[in-house]
């Protein structure tokens, strides 16, 4: 659920965000908050994956990994979708981004909390033996990589694209 929660966390926040340290807050504090109550889901034995997932180690090492991986690719999608909107400064929205990610976090939260069948329909029921995430969780992380990676190729045209002072005096 990180993974695709957090590429939309990090849309809103690079559309409207200009200055990186408001784009990075914008991103980190819902996501934060989503993992939060997805890791106390999974924890309490309401998630696909089994308890043992987030609370025994060595197990756990994995699921952390996973979340930072996926904390840094939302980070590089906002960051490079800010630089490439912003390009050469520019007054961003980052209270509309608060206010929106704010809001998407809010109702994530809720429905994650109150009806967890928009998440993982039958996960109660069936956990998995080894651990391994769920389609939507696996999609969200592949889609998130595969941004980042476009973007990054986009920057890195358009820096490449631009001409350097010292190619026109």
């Amino acid at each position: 659920m990180t993974g695709t929660i957090g590429i939309f966390l990090a849309l809103v926040a690079g559309w409207f965000v200009a200055e990186r340290r408001q784009v990075v807050l914008a991103v980190v504090v819902p996501l934060f908050v989503v993992l939060v109550v997805q890791t106390a889901a999974l924890a309490a034995g309401l998630g696909v994956s089994p308890p043992s997932t987030v609370d025994a180690f060595p197990g756990l090492i994995g699921y952390y990994v996973v979340q930072a991986i996926i904390l840094a690719l939302a980070l590089g999608i906002a960051l490079q979708i800010s630089a490439l909107r912003f390009r050469g400064g520019g007054a961003g929205r980052a209270r509309i981004a608060y206010v929106l990610n704010g809001a998407l976090c809010i109702l994530v939260v809720c429905l994650y909390k109150f009806d967890r069948s928009q998440f993982d329909p039958g996960s109660v029921a069936h956990h998995t033996s080894s651990g391994s995430p769920p389609l939507l969780g696996v999609l969200g992380i592949v889609l998130s990589a595969v941004l980042c990676l476009a973007l990054g190729c986009v920057t890195l045209w358009r820096r490449r694209a631009r001409p350097t002072e010292a190619k026109t005096a």
